[in-house]
């Protein structure tokens, strides 16, 4: 019998922080999953770990003071959704690939919540992602869920019988490195022929240039890497190239497609959930052109028993799915704060 949860109520809001590749944004968010206050920018990863928590500082103490000075209640906790792998046990960063060495075992959690007072939870942002949507999005309060992100990179996690698939390592639920082709791209990790390769951005941008390279057919493609230059191609201008016609763009991304879904089979048939949510930029720019071929994918070769019960949707929190996650996140991890 499908698992289904309950969401537990806070005694107050969040101030929460959500730490991208790029962009770190600070948040207040109400127990009810409501954003009143946000504030984002570039977080400084280059100049190292002093000026990352003094920069984080001052995007959160800009949101609490924004939303006490509305009027609202004082947050009650800290939460903190960041790029993984993280070690939620001591709020620290374990050995994330696009941070750098100087932030490995950093443990960032606890050096924010001495300063502000609060108690605190992190988990990675995929963890969190998957209890936002659970709570407050297209999950609908199930306890057996996936959640695949598709962006720069590639990113999962899985929820079984209401609990996080998390593993003795901490890191299960890596499901953007997938094999869905042995023959496939080299991966960012080293891996070969992983979704991620296929279908991030990153990964994308780099087919197309291979193309380029290679002197393929593709109009479209050179004209709009031409526009652009010396900027680099990236996905956009991919996408931009397939709608209009180009050959060797409209492969790219029917491959693109193909590895997702090769991917949500196989997650279907192993975790057999009650929904798979595609969430991420690039899930959000295609929209059905990238959910329909998943979903035809899993009718066609999964299990029978699980294809007949899941649903393959789109996520329903956008960009504030790591802000509103913190909600849930901070819940479990600090039941006394619970109402």
């Amino acid at each position: 019998m499908p698992a289904h949860y309950a969401a537990t109520t806070l005694s107050g809001p969040i101030l929460a922080l959500d730490l991208g590749a790029t962009n770190a944004r600070g948040a207040v968010v109400s127990p009810g999953g409501e954003v009143t206050a946000r504030h984002a920018g570039v977080w400084p990863k280059a100049v190292g770990r002093s000026a990352v928590v003094d920069y984080c500082l001052d995007l959160l103490r800009a949101a609490r003071d924004e939303h006490l000075a509305a009027g609202g209640s004082p947050p009650v906790a800290l939460g903190i959704a960041a790029p993984g792998p993280v070690d939620p046990r001591i709020g620290a960063f374990v050995d994330p690939p696009n941070m750098g060495e100087a932030f490995f075992g950093f443990p960032i959690a606890p050096a924010l919540g001495k300063v502000l007072g609060l108690p605190w939870a992190m988990d990675k942002d995929t963890n969190v992602a998957i209890l936002g949507e659970r709570d407050f999005g297209a999950g609908e309060g199930s306890g057996d869920l996936i959640y695949l992100t598709i962006s720069t990179g590639v990113g999962g996690a899985a929820l079984s019988g209401g609990r996080p698939v998390v593993g003795p390592d901490l890191v299960a639920g890596e499901l953007g490195h997938m094999t869905v082709d042995m023959n496939g791209p080299l991966c960012g990790c080293g891996g070969v022929g992983h979704v991620e390769a296929f279908a991030c951005g990153t990964g994308i941008a780099a087919a197309a240039r291979v193309v380029l390279d290679e002197g393929d057919e593709a109009p479209e493609l050179r004209r709009l890497a031409a526009e652009i230059a010396p900027a680099p191609l990236t996905a956009v201008q991919v996408s931009q190239a397939a709608d209009l016609g180009d050959p060797a763009a409209t492969v790219i991304l029917a491959r693109a497609r193909r590895a997702v879904a090769v991917a949500v089979v196989s997650i279907v048939n192993v975790f057999g959930p009650d929904v798979v949510i595609l969430g991420g930029a690039i899930t959000l720019a295609w929209g059905e052109r990238l959910i329909a071929p998943a979903r035809e994918a899993v009718a066609e070769s999964a299990f029978r028993i699980q294809a007949e019960r899941v649903r393959v949707v789109q996520a329903a929190l956008g960009d504030d799915v790591g802000l509103i996650g913190t909600v849930p996140l901070v819940a479990s991890a600090l039941p006394e704060l619970a109402r």
